[in-house]
This record gives structure tokens, sequence and C-alpha cells, in this order.
């Protein structure tokens, strides 16, 4: 248990260490260009108030920097974390279990600001579009996961070769979309939409992703192995 608090607290930190990082970069570069704006135009406009809308864009603006900076983190440090991790005499399982602890810790809080987002605008709380939040936060963190442990029994030469591999058929699967679309006739199109456009039937495909993701991600962390490259 201590090893486990004690992985799971390094991560935590230094996940907020670049969720930080990116925050104060992301003002940094809008200040710049508005700087370059006003440089341009000869005009200034400022205005600071504080109120609900000013803190409504301030939740949405920290909670999507968090997932996405959630994302990268679960993509690219998982190979990272694990040589630490064993160096340190952590298993491969407290590790993993570390990480999603970690990721559950920032994934409730994202939720929480959009729960708050909403009460602000609209005074109450619809828990089927909150719901739909929390599975689509779900599907890209146990995504990018799955795919940064992927990566982490991989070479480079084999990182490359499968980053490849995924672009060409994300390309090849919206180009069978695209000429299915043209095919059907519209109001097909409407019909087979309408089918299938239900919560139950989205909610439900999306957890059964979630479950592969997670699989594919538990699988590959404890098959990891230390490389030389």
């Amino acid at each position: 248990m201590e090893k486990l608090n004690k992985q799971y607290l390094k991560q935590l930190s230094h996940y907020s260490w670049l969720t930080l990082i990116s925050i104060i970069s992301i003002l940094g570069v809008s200040a710049v260009f508005y700087l370059l704006a006003i440089l341009f135009s000869g005009h200034i406009d400022v205005s600071i108030s504080i109120g609900g809308g000013n803190l409504v864009s301030m939740l949405a603006f920290l909670s999507d920097v968090m997932v996405l900076v959630l994302v990268s983190f679960s993509i690219c440090t998982p190979y990272q974390i694990f040589k630490e991790a064993i160096a340190n005499g952590v298993s491969r399982w407290t590790n993993w279990l570390a990480h999603h602890l970690m990721v559950i810790t920032v994934l409730v809080v994202a939720w929480l600001m959009n729960a708050l987002i909403e009460l602000l605008q609209s005074g109450t709380v619809t828990w089927s579009q909150q719901w739909a939040i929390i599975i689509s936060m779900l599907i890209g963190v146990t995504t990018a996961g799955a795919l940064g442990n992927l990566y982490g029994l991989m070479s480079m030469r084999w990182k490359i070769i499968l980053t490849i591999t995924l672009l060409a058929s994300f390309f090849v699967l919206c180009w069978l979309v695209v000429r299915l679309v043209l095919l059907v006739t519209p109001e097909r199109v409407v019909m087979m939409i309408q089918s299938i456009n239900h919560p139950i039937v989205w909610n439900g495909l999306g957890l059964i992703w979630v479950a592969l993701m997670v699989g594919i991600d538990y699988l590959c962390a404890l098959h990891m192995q230390l490389r030389r490259d």
C-alpha cells in the first residue's frame, strides 16, 4: 500500500506540473497574440470583470486542458514511468493501478467542473448530458492509455510502423464512410442514423470500447519489458 500511495502521488505530481506548464504556455501565447493585435490595430480594449460568464469560461478552459494533458500524458509517458517504477522496486501491477487511480482522480475533477459549468449556465444539471461527457472522457483517456502502453512494448521502428498504420486506417475508414454516404440515398442515411440514435445504444457502445481499451492497456502494461533503445 505504501508503494501504491507513493507511485500514485508521484504520477499525480508529474501530471500536475505538466498541466500547470501547459496552462502557463497557452496563456503566454494568448497574451503574445493579444499584444500583437494591439500593436497592429493601435486600439486597446481592456475589459476585466468577475461574473458567471468569466467563471464558466475559466472552468471550461481548465477542464479542457486537464483532459487534453491527461490524454497526452497517457500516450507519451507509460514507458518512462514503467522504467522508473521498476528501478524503485514497484511492480507492474502497482504501477498500473497507481496510474489509473491518478486518471480517475483527474477525470472526477474535470467532470465536477463540467457539472458546475452546466449548473451555472442553466441552473440545473442534466444527468444524461453529464453521463455522455463522462463516457466521452473515458473513451479518450482509455484509448490514449491503451495506445501509450502498446507503444511502450515497441521499439522506435515499430512505433513508427504502428503510427503510420493507424493514420492510414483512419483515412481509409473516412473514405469508406464517405463512399457509403454517397452510395446510399439521403433518406436511407437519415433512417440509419435515427435507428441507432439513442443514448442507450451510444452509451453501450462507449462502455464496450472503454472495457476493450482497459483490457489492452492492462495486458500491455503487465507484459512491458525494459528496452535498450
